[in-house]
């Protein structure tokens, strides 16, 4: 047998034999031929897969890119492209799509598809921890600076919220009756807004709460909302009884103030908020 016969003979293996889905599709973006990963995956028949279009191997909000991913393929170039399975295939699976050409007369398309699931997952899933804080479960500072970058110039109202008296419970009953506390605070907070409102931990007892525009709300109400949540007494581990308060400074996110800007003049409302009226109840402010 002659090397090419040999190598024709592997390649025809390969592309039945292989778990990566394949595709061989014309210059009309129509299939010449599938493997048998391919089939499965799309509920496509081998045997009735010539002719009918390859955007019905990739999901339908996905089938413009696919078509561009093509296109540029039969110009000669080389495309990575990621999509999931059709719909109505049941299969909620991603995959990564390597996509170039391999024949000229008559054109012809490769497209090689590789199930991505499983790193994406852990991608999306190594993300959700770094933005996440472990202690009370809210989004942490890195996820409170993606967000309010998301909606610059939207004129959302911005709160820093510092807990008052939480030193004087961290130093008397241990950092333990602390964490207890910040948990508690960041489920008060969460219960407290509404649902389209945002609330994260911004570091040590500190928390910020977005909200969006609302011509109907105002920050004097919304804040004594807060208040009362957080300044009801917690029972802490051991049966311990803590109160604490909070102080809250207001800023909005206008046209040309960036994330930084807003938390610095929040924060800057609430410190004078602090010095001037605490909301302190049972313990000091910090």
């Amino acid at each position: 047998m002659s090397s090419v016969a040999e190598f024709e003979a592997v390649a025809s293996a390969v592309f039945a034999q292989t778990e990566a889905m394949l595709l061989l599709v014309d210059d009309e973006q129509r299939v010449v031929a599938i493997n048998a990963a391919a089939s499965t995956a799309a509920g496509v028949a081998i045997d009735d897969a010539a002719g009918i279009e390859a955007i019905r191997f990739v999901a339908t909000r996905h089938a413009p890119e696919f078509r561009r991913a093509l296109r540029e393929a039969a110009r000669g170039g080389s495309v990575t492209q990621e999509s999931a399975l059709p719909d109505g295939s049941g299969d909620p699976r991603s995959v990564a799509w390597s996509i170039s050409r391999v024949g000229v007369e008559p054109c012809r398309v490769a497209c090689v598809g590789i199930d991505v699931t499983a790193s994406r997952d852990e991608r999306e899933s190594l993300r959700a921890q770094a933005m996440t804080d472990q202690l009370t479960g809210l989004p942490n500072r890195a996820a409170l600076f993606e967000h309010l970058g998301s909606i610059v110039g939207s004129g959302a109202s911005v709160l820093f919220c510092d807990l008052d008296g939480f030193k004087r419970v961290n130093d008397t009953l241990g950092h333990a009756a602390g964490d207890a506390v910040l948990v508690q605070a960041a489920r008060r907070l969460r219960r407290a807004i509404r649902g389209e409102d945002y609330v994260a931990r911004m570091g040590g007892d500190e928390f910020v709460i977005v909200v969006p525009p609302d011509a109907n709300g105002s920050f004097e109400g919304l804040a004594r909302r807060l208040l009362r949540a957080i300044e009801q007494p917690m029972v802490l581990p051991g049966g311990v009884a803590a109160t604490v308060g909070m102080s809250i400074g207001h800023a909005e996110l206008l046209a040309g103030v960036e994330p930084y800007g807003v938390l610095r003049a929040a924060d800057e409302e609430m410190y004078k908020m602090k010095s001037r009226l605490p909301t302190r109840t049972t313990a000091d402010a910090d």
